[in-house]
């Protein structure tokens, strides 16, 4: 009797073992090995997809963000919670989501909305069924492209034309790059500046001399290696521009020294004659009221004394 007892317990035990095995078998994370791009304001997919065909409705997932000192529990979905499965962290509150009607199926991926600069990281997607339990660690890279780009003539320096390029919005940092007519990289000197605003989003500013006799022809190229996308404006420069070359600047400035001249002149007599008349009208009331004055003035004298 007890070997009976003893030889069921075994099968049990053998049994269980192949089940548990069974279970470890089938459930399986498929690793993700190249990293998520994410654009700055859409929405993208963090995979994590479970090598089976159907799971269990008492599945826990939890996704969280890695720190450099301290990890993030960005959302975390329980199965045997049926009435609130979903529980996210506030500082993602409404912009994460799971694909509920797939779970069942083995995708426990996360729909990260409105991505921002600082999404950017590593994410542990962890899963807990039963006895089992798996993790796999998802990359996201972020990127944005920003608005288009302009050219503007800042004025004369020296003999030449100042010329800046602008453009907003942009990570990481893009690379500028001025050229010719020809498609050719400018040889002028370059200054270029990324402003890094609170959103973490970068501003470009970046600034060239165009010399009288170079090619007139400016192209503005910012280029986002990550995206690999690039906006580009051009500019024309004509040569009656630059003060060196420009035939009616002499006159232009000679005209303008004489209009100024006569504004002053005439500036200057208007004001010769207010002052004169303002004399004239106040001799003539001091003649009218001398004697009044002088009881005033008599009058704040016994008040002092």
């Amino acid at each position: 009797m007890a070997s009976r007892f003893q030889h069921a317990m075994i099968l049990h035990i053998i049994l269980f073992l192949q089940i548990v095995h069974l279970i470890k078998g089938q459930l399986r994370i498929i690793p993700s090995y190249e990293p998520v791009l994410g654009v700055v304001g859409k929405e993208v997919v963090l995979p994590c997809q479970l090598e089976a065909k159907a799971i269990s409705e008492g599945v826990l997932v939890q996704w969280t963000l890695i720190g450099n000192s301290l990890n993030t529990e960005v959302t975390t979905y329980d199965g045997k919670n049926a009435q609130n499965p979903v529980k996210e962290n506030k500082a993602y509150l409404g912009r994460t989501n799971f694909f509920q009607s797939e779970i069942n199926k083995g995708n426990l991926s996360l729909q990260l909305k409105n991505v921002v600069v600082s999404d950017k990281g590593k994410y542990i997607c962890s899963v807990s069924l039963e006895n089992w339990y798996d993790e796999v660690v998802v990359d996201l890279d972020v990127a944005a492209q920003g608005n288009e780009s302009a050219v503007h003539l800042d004025g004369y320096v020296d003999q030449g034309i100042g010329l800046t390029c602008k453009s907003h919005g942009w990570f990481p940092q893009p690379e500028v790059i001025w050229l010719d007519s020809k498609g050719q990289i400018r040889k002028e000197k370059v200054v270029t500046q990324n402003l890094q605003t609170s959103s973490g989003l970068f501003d470009v500013v970046s600034s060239m001399t165009l010399e009288p006799g170079s090619d007139m022809e400016v192209s503005c190229r910012i280029v986002n290696d990550v995206l690999n996308t690039a906006c580009e404006s051009r500019i024309l420069v004509l040569d009656v521009f630059f003060p060196s070359t420009s035939p009616w600047m002499t006159a232009f400035l000679v005209i303008t020294f004489c209009t100024m001249a006569v504004i002053a002149a005439i500036g200057y007599k208007l004001k010769i004659n207010c002052t004169r008349r303002q004399k004239e009208e106040t001799t003539d009331e001091l003649k009218k009221g001398k004697y009044f004055l002088s009881s005033i003035n008599r009058c704040d004298h016994r008040e002092q004394i």
